[in-house]
């Protein structure tokens, strides 16, 4: 017997199906994360650094001649549109756009598994040059062979790029360690060894907070410019000022780097804001880049005096732009009254929202977990892998959606190579209402399915469909 779980306004519904196929989550931490920033290239062209954190004791080690080894392949995918692609393409020296994808082996050796704990990273950085601003998807793939399984994660990227004459400053690159040294290696430049921190997480043991970035433009006439770092918090407001640093330029480009210890931050979401003013010019560039502080102790203290848990205590140190998502992703989950209700609160009122709502929807609220926030979760983790779209997250398209609230199909017809008719799926879920079909139909060949009928109660119902929609007119 397997069991199929329904994500449904108003609750959870448990579906019992004696049949085989039909797949079950289980809850795991991802593999890896990912991050990128963007520094200035030649022209108005961006040169793009994508950096990987693989979670070490995710991978499977076997036996071999000495010691164990864990062999990985990564590949890295870059999406955008078809204007963008001819012009990378161009760039490259290629007589016609193809999709970029740049792989990479990696072979991770340990003298015995002991060596192995929670707390190891595997940092990796991939770079793509001379890329045209605009809109992109990161698609990375880390397969680890000894398991033969492959994860993997999007990053939607809107790349902007730098002036070639007035003051500017590139992305801020977050760092576990930071040393100015001239042995090159794949984490040097400009001097200094840089070693990503794409999790952006800090706290116990990283108390220091490394960054790195570029400054662009600067006065020509020589001169003094300045560097004013400051930390806020998920409010906006000031909670760590860092003495302003004030440098003779070295010439119209340089680089910023510096340590800051975030020891005296408790648990929570921040924001590195970095000012440069150059006062021969008078002219100010400013760039600002988010990072978290966590810390256990916080959390076992707080979570003895406020009564919630962990993922409660989370919830409540969320900023504006995880509570933008972290709303938008549930409102599929709500009436047209709750949404209405939701947008109409303050940050504080969407924080003890989101609390309520998943305590709301705690099937057993004597177990630790939220069984209904993690399959959730799942689910929305697997749709933004199988379904992303350009810049488009995969939970937030229409199959993404049917996926998260009704989860496996019993049954796919795919209809993508049909002469006469657009790509179209039709998605069969045997147990629900006896029976239900999802269709969707991608209009522009470019992979973007949309929901254009379903026989579902609730949801867009247009028996012609298929005339309306599917079908190619000929003249």
């Amino acid at each position: 017997m397997k069991i199929q779980t329904v994500l449904a306004r108003g609750g959870l519904v448990l579906l019992t199906l004696a049949v085989l196929g039909v797949c079950t989550f289980s809850i795991a931490q991802p593999l890896f994360t990912m991050d990128a920033a963007a520094f200035q290239q030649k022209d108005d062209q961006v040169y793009l650094e994508v950096y990987l954190m693989i979670q070490r004791s995710g991978l499977k080690f076997v036996k071999a001649d000495t010691g164990f080894q864990a062999p990985v392949d990564i590949s890295l995918e870059l999406l955008m549109p078809d204007s963008q692609l001819s012009i990378v393409a161009k760039n490259l020296g290629l007589e016609k756009p193809i999709p970029i994808i740049i792989p990479l082996q990696i072979l991770d050796r340990v003298d015995s598994l002991e060596q192995i704990t929670p707390r190891q990273k595997l940092p990796e950085i991939i770079a793509f040059k001379e890329l045209p601003p605009g809109q992109y998807t990161v698609i990375g793939h880390v397969r680890d062979i000894n398991r033969d399984t492959t994860y993997t994660s999007s990053l939607g990227l809107n790349l902007k790029s730098f002036s070639t004459t007035a003051l500017a400053i590139s992305d801020l690159e977050l760092s576990t360690r930071l040393e100015k040294t001239a042995e090159k290696s794949k984490f040097w430049k400009n001097g200094f060894l840089v070693v990503p921190n794409p999790e952006r997480i800090y706290g116990a043991p990283l108390y220091m907070l490394y960054y790195y970035c570029e400054i662009y433009n600067l006065n020509s006439d020589g001169g003094m410019f300045t560097v004013d770092r400051v930390i806020t918090d998920d409010q906006g407001k000031a909670v760590k000022k860092l003495p302003q640093k004030s440098q003779k330029r070295a010439g119209t480009h340089v680089v910023e780097v510096d340590g800051i210890s975030i020891a005296s931050l408790r648990s929570g979401a921040y924001r590195l804001n970095l000012t440069v003013t150059d006062s021969v010019a008078n002219t100010v560039a400013t760039t600002q880049t988010r990072f978290f502080v966590f810390r256990p102790e916080d959390y076992s203290q707080a979570g003895k005096q406020s009564g919630l848990t962990k993922d409660e205590e989370m919830i409540m140190s969320y900023d504006a732009d995880q509570l933008k998502e972290a709303t938008e992703g549930i409102k599929f989950l709500l009436s047209d009254g709750e949404w209405r209700s939701l947008e109409t609160l303050n940050i504080e009122g969407k924080r003890r929202f989101l609390v309520g709502f998943w305590k709301n929807h705690d099937p057993d609220p004597t177990t630790p977990e939220n069984e209904f926030k993690q399959l959730y979760e799942e689910r929305k983790r697997i749709a933004s892998q199988r379904f992303s779209y350009f810049n488009r997250d995969g939970w937030q398209t229409d199959r993404g959606r049917i996926f998260i609230l009704y989860g496996v199909p019993d049954h796919i017809e795919p209809h993508t190579h049909d002469m006469e008719t657009r790509p179209y799926e039709i998605w069969n879920f045997d147990s629900i209402d006896g029976g239900v079909i999802f269709v969707f139909v991608d209009h522009n060949n470019f992979g973007d399915f949309r929901l254009v009928h379903s026989t579902k109660n609730g949801e867009v119902h247009r028996p012609n469909w298929f005339n309306e929609e599917a079908a190619i007119q000929r003249k």
